[in-house]
């Protein structure tokens, strides 16, 4: 059984603009062309793709399949393209990477930098997101993998996750905050705080609602809001308002002396960074060898010789599984 591909691109454009009318403008075709594209689709499958109706045309269990499977083929066919293009101009790539507010803080800008030394010439895309946003396109295939909190969501059995770094979550208050001089700090402590908070669309506002849940009190009613991690971090260093961030997030702050980061005694064990990939694709050569540059960053520093080594902090520890697929 052989499916025209152009079948699944005309599938996908009905789905993404839900009318056959919109479909057919989009793509400059008839709508009676589009319409019998679709109907042999379905003759050739033996099942509905789509169900019409006064609203539009919605997909149908088999037709979701259909698209994502076509997403995942767009993919490759336009990373094929790149992937070209870029080899002929003397350079590598493309390589796309989800990342969250805290590995874009530090840990990928610092990975990216030890690729650059070793490949100048490369194309990379960075694509900050949501957690269901990173997996749906890990999913067909338009990031290669994603850096970011491991083992916090609901595993994946297709996608491999392995852990490098913890990063717990503190209190972050400014310097003169009257709760400054805390080593640390219950969150059931801090029911009259002012709060500063990241507002329903950003990476880990879930996370911080559990913790609240966790420790029985409601989310905030009366607090500042935001989606902007410089946003948050600059009311909190203008005002009595406190939050709660990963350290790394507030590292040049701290060392600058504006922000103090309060160890939370109630939040259970800390995050882990880490990586993320699908288990069933062979990641690219580049790839690979940015996969090697953040193991090589999230590894905590050596001693210097003649030097007294530093108390370690805790780091989880892993195997470093290949990346490259199994051939079980």
């Amino acid at each position: 059984m052989d499916i025209d591909p152009r079948h699944l691109a005309i599938l996908r454009r009905i789905a993404e603009s839900g009318s056959f009318t919109r479909a057919a403008a989009s793509l400059r075709i008839s709508q009676p062309a589009l319409s019998s594209s679709i109907a042999q689709l379905e003759r050739l499958l033996g099942v509905r793709v789509l169900e019409r109706g006064r609203h539009g045309a919605r997909l149908t269990e088999f037709g979701h399949g259909l698209v994502r499977r076509a997403r995942a083929l767009d993919a490759q066919l336009k990373g094929a393209v790149e992937e070209v293009r870029l080899r002929k101009l003397g350079a590598e790539g493309p390589l796309a990477v989800g990342v969250t507010p805290v590995t874009a803080a530090g840990l990928v800008p610092r990975a990216l930098g030890l690729l650059k030394r070793q490949t100048p010439a490369l194309s990379v895309a960075i694509v900050q997101g949501l957690e269901e946003d990173h997996m749906a396109m890990l999913e067909v295939g338009e990031l290669d993998l994603v850096v970011g909190p491991v083992g916090v969501y609901p595993a994946r059995p297709e996608v491999v996750e392995e852990p490098l770094i913890p990063a717990p979550l503190s209190l972050i208050v400014r310097t003169r905050h009257p709760l400054a001089s805390r080593k640390s700090v219950a969150l059931k402590e801090l029911a009259g705080a002012e709060w500063a908070l990241p507002s329903e669309r950003s990476a880990f506002r879930r996370q911080l609602e559990a913790l609240f849940l966790t420790a029985g009190m409601q989310w905030p009613t009366l607090c500042v809001t935001t989606n902007s991690m410089v946003a948050l971090k600059s009311v909190v260093m203008h005002s009595d308002a406190v939050t709660i961030m990963p350290e790394q997030l507030v590292a040049f702050e701290r060392g600058a002396g504006r922000l103090r980061c309060i160890r939370l005694r109630d939040v259970g064990q800390p995050r882990a960074i880490g990586l993320k990939w699908r288990r069933d694709r062979e990641l690219s050569p580049l790839a690979e060898r940015f996969v090697a540059a953040v193991r090589t960053v999230a590894r905590p520093p050596t001693a210097q010789p003649g030097r007294r080594p530093r108390p370690r902090k805790r780091v989880f520890q892993n195997s470093q599984p290949s990346t490259r697929r199994s051939s079980e």
